[in-house]
């Protein structure tokens, strides 16, 4: 009579504690190179991507069809990590964005050929380098360890632990999560308002706003340069305001005239862009579907049909708020991003191009004598405000009583521009530029307190000079 599975014996493998740390380190082992890529691009990633654990498992088990599928999703999984990188220095949100962005790699610098080429190949490698050192763990080992690490990761992603503060100025990089799966970050960044607004069409109503760019000379001027300065706001201390100015001010025997003021402001720096530049409140941030024939008329487009180049600079990727597409659309002849300079030097906003680094293609457009209407979106000074883009002491925020970190760091970031931006008009290319300037929004800052007590609300402040 056979034995009943009732009265059978059973026994529970041995653990083996040196096969424990063997499986261990096997099974966490693909987050390593993505934490030195985060560690030297000073990017965000969970230390531990649960996404790998169940593939891993599979490639450990001794069965043919398991480890066909662990290679199979293991593979798979190195796709959306290489994907939460890319949304940080290159956001552009959809497949659509990359494939805009591909062309420009080819001739983009040889590291970042690199880059991609060394992932593809780690992609398909990795999984079999486990799997060759998977002879030296078993199956039992593999399931123990898998779900320890399973269930530790599911109690310390559910109380959302960081290993540090992320800061969260650009897609993703607020994941300094001890564990998370990436594909679940991933899929909540495309579940994002920001991002689902940029794929609603844009609908158009006259503006609400005052723009700095009616301010123009009629008739116009030959040379014209307009800049929207990110997250420029009005601070509430007109001492502090002063000396953010202060290169410029130093400047007024420079000019002709120098006009000055402050306007109610939009939320948005897309909104603030096409209300000065078309004189239009904007609905929906698809841009890239409204049809060319729906599009407003523009000052650009009006300026273009004169006779003027009409360039636009913008140092982010130019799939961000669908520039590369309307820029076109509003009369823009011209249009240049960071992908257009992928060897300029780069600061932390988007990874995107440093202001400092466009001042001189702003010279080298100006000394040709040929009507021009020039448009910089910059970029530098948006949040988080990073410290390490910032060389320039000269505004002291102890001295202005400025207790707020991020406000400090903002404020700096607007002193630093300004200096720039005086060298720039004492540049002989410069004469007879007219120019204006305003900021796009109200800084962004954390603390409520701060971003209503530093700065006036919803407030920008303009400026408007002709260069003699």
């Amino acid at each position: 009579m056979p034995e009943s599975i009732w009265n059978k014996k059973y026994s529970f493998p041995s653990i083996e504690i040196h096969k424990l740390i063997y499986t261990v380190t096997l099974l966490l082992l693909p987050n390593l190179i993505f934490l030195i890529i985060g560690n030297v691009t000073d990017t965000a990633r969970p230390l531990v991507n649960i996404d790998y654990i169940v593939p891993i498992m599979l490639l450990l088990l001794n069965n043919r069809m398991c480890k066909v599928l662990g290679y199979l999703f293991l593979s798979i999984a190195v796709v959306p990590d290489v994907v939460m990188f890319v949304f940080q220095m290159f956001p552009f949100m959809d497949i659509e964005g990359a494939l805009y962005l591909a062309p420009f790699l080819i001739d983009g610098p040889q590291h970042y050929l690199v880059f991609v080429l060394s992932i593809f190949l780690y992609a398909l490698l990795m999984p079999l380098m486990i799997n060759f050192y998977a002879k030296r763990s078993d199956s039992f080992h593999a399931l123990l360890s898998g779900a320890v690490i399973l269930i530790i990761s599911f109690f310390i992603s559910d109380h959302d632990l960081r290993y540090k503060v992320g800061s969260g100025g650009t897609f993703g990089a607020y994941n300094n999560y001890v564990t998370a799966s990436q594909t679940k970050l991933f899929l909540s960044i495309s579940d994002m308002d920001f991002v689902k607004i940029n794929q609603v069409e844009s609908t158009f109503l006259s503006t609400e706003y005052e723009r700095a760019l009616s301010a123009l000379e009629q008739p116009f001027n030959k040379k014209i340069l307009f800049i929207l300065v990110e997250s420029l706001g009005v601070s509430s201390k007109i001492e502090l305001q002063t000396k953010v100015f202060e290169p410029i001010f130093n400047q007024q025997d420079l000019f002709e005239y120098l006009e000055m003021g402050k306007y109610a402001a939009p939320d948005a720096t897309i909104q603030a862009e096409i209300k000065e530049l078309c004189a239009q409140d904007v609905k929906g941030y698809g841009l890239r579907l409204v049809a060319d024939a729906n599009f407003p008329t523009c000052l650009p487009k009006v300026l273009a049909n004169k006779g003027y180049q009409t360039t636009a600079f913008h140092g982010a990727n130019g799939k961000l708020y669908d520039r590369y597409s309307w820029y076109k659309k509003a009369g823009f002849t011209e249009y240049l991003f960071a992908e257009n300079f992928l060897n300029a030097k780069r600061c932390k906003p988007f990874n995107g191009v440093c202001d400092d680094e466009v001042f001189p293609i702003i010279k080298d457009y100006f000394k040709k004598d040929k009507p021009l209407f020039f448009h910089w979106m910059t970029l530098t000074s948006h949040t988080p405000y990073a410290k390490k883009d910032i060389y320039s002491q000269r505004l002291d925020c102890k001295y202005y009583e400025i207790d707020n970190d991020e406000a400090c760091r903002n404020l700096m970031l607007q002193a630093q521009f300004f200096e720039g931006l005086a060298r720039l008009n004492a540049q002989p290319e410069m004469k007879g530029v007219e120019v204006v300037l305003i900021g796009d929004h109200q800084p962004p800052i954390i603390n409520g307190n701060t971003r209503f007590g530093e700065y006036e609300y919803k407030k920008v402040p303009w400026m408007h000079y002709v260069i003699k």
